[in-house]
């Protein structure tokens, strides 16, 4: 129990790893690629879609590979190549090669993500499975504040070979992710195959013929394009280019963001064990209304733009720490026998689609100067989020009634 534990939090620790580094570069990378570079809001914005682009064509084979292959070798590989896209998308300078860079970057961290997830969940009982990835979602909080902090500091947009320090420090994260991995996963592979022989016969087309999946995916497609959609690109546009507020200050709101989701999360989850996911993925994009109502305030009262970003930021960690805790058990909790690897690949999936469509749409509503239609979509969406979280909620009560496994849909559907 004791090695047991201590791998875990390896495992927990060195996956965060590799946030670090990338949350140090993602939120000045939008300006890196429109100003350090010169290279315009559209190829920024495409970098996004890029990266969302490759993460969703390597999401069917994470999910498969999670399942049948030994997911510690995938996680481990993934981040080697996490670290060689990183170095390459700060050397590379056209657009076209900017994207591909930026597409391999993103296909990486898609196949990292099921393994990592899978091995998890093997380690832990049902009845756990909140608090690990609360545990989960906590580390990689603070792993993304001090990245945003050591960014904030390390960020010079005068150049693209200034920026070079920032990229640095993410690939060095992502080695030492790897290290960290491949050491806490030895031998998890062996249980995580164990019973897995109904793999064989379920295919993504079944898992998707699932009602509650399918509208699960729904879920996940709206509440990411209600905010994560526009964490790293539309939100750090917005204010840069709508408001007062310089990088370091950005990258400070940032940090304080991820603390206050690492402290918040614990007694957040302890508070709401017996409520419905669904509920909490209703009141999650509701408060985040609030939040973008906050971001939005600065269109209408001048001189206080940094108070209200990081008040903004600070509200936003409310809503964060009760989504990411809940989608990943919802998903295991929902799938078939023998697909937990793919069931939460489709659901990533249908996430990172949205963080495809956000840049898009931010890119085309800023480039018009119209930043309060982009705080009016952000709106948009969370409302759509918090009914379609409401729906499922329903679906998922009348599944329930139906369930072969009664006991794991009783699990996530407490309160």
């Amino acid at each position: 129990m004791r090695s047991g534990l201590g791998r875990t939090l390896v495992l927990l620790s060195g996956g965060a790893l590799a946030t670090a580094g990338w949350g140090a570069v993602f939120p000045f990378l939008y300006a890196d690629i429109a100003t350090a570079r010169g290279l315009g809001a559209g190829v920024a914005a495409g970098t996004f879609t890029a990266f969302a682009v490759g993460s969703i064509v390597a999401a069917p084979a994470a999910g498969w590979l999670a399942d049948r292959a030994n997911p510690t070798l995938v996680a481990v590989l993934s981040r080697l190549a996490l670290a060689a896209f990183t170095g390459l998308l700060v050397l590379v300078s056209s657009p076209a090669m900017i994207w591909a860079v930026a597409a391999g970057f993103g296909a990486s961290l898609a196949l990292a993500q099921p393994a990592i997830q899978v091995i998890l969940l093997a380690r832990t009982p049902i009845e756990r499975r909140r608090d690990v990835f609360a545990w989960q979602f906590i580390a990689i909080n603070l792993a993304a504040a001090a990245g945003a902090a050591i960014g904030g500091v390390l960020v010079d947009l005068s150049s693209q070979q200034a920026m070079r320090p920032v990229y640095a420090v993410a690939v060095l994260s992502a080695l030492i992710s790897a290290l960290a991995v491949g050491l806490a996963g030895r031998g998890a592979h062996s249980g995580v195959l164990a019973g897995q022989g109904a793999a064989e016969t379920v295919s993504y087309r079944s898992i998707l013929a699932k009602r509650p999946v399918l509208w699960l995916l729904g879920v996940s497609l709206l509440i990411t394009l209600a905010c994560y959609a526009q964490y790293d690109a539309g939100l750090p546009a917005y204010i840069l280019d709508a408001t007062t507020v310089k990088p370091s200050l950005l990258g400070a709101a940032v940090a304080m963001n991820a603390i206050l989701v690492a402290v918040l999360t614990g007694p957040v989850v302890a508070y709401t064990k017996r409520r419905s996911l669904t509920s909490l993925l209703a009141i999650c994009a509701l408060l985040w209304v609030g939040c973008w109502l906050i971001f939005g305030l600065p269109l209408i009262i001048g001189g206080f733009d940094g108070a209200f970003v990081m008040i903004g930021f600070a509200a936003l960690s409310f809503g964060e720490t009760m989504m990411a805790p809940i989608l990943s058990p919802l998903a295991a909790a929902l799938a078939p026998e023998g697909a937990t690897g793919r069931t939460m690949a489709a659901v990533s999936g249908a996430s990172t689609v949205a963080t495809a469509i956000g840049p898009i749409l931010s890119s085309a509503l800023l480039g018009l100067h119209l930043p309060a239609v982009f705080i009016v979509m952000q709106v948009v969406f969370c409302l759509a989020a918090a009914a379609s979280s409401l729906k499922l909620r329903r679906i998922m009560a009348v599944s329930r009634s139906r369930s072969e496994h009664p006991a794991r849909m009783e699990l996530e559907l407490a309160g």
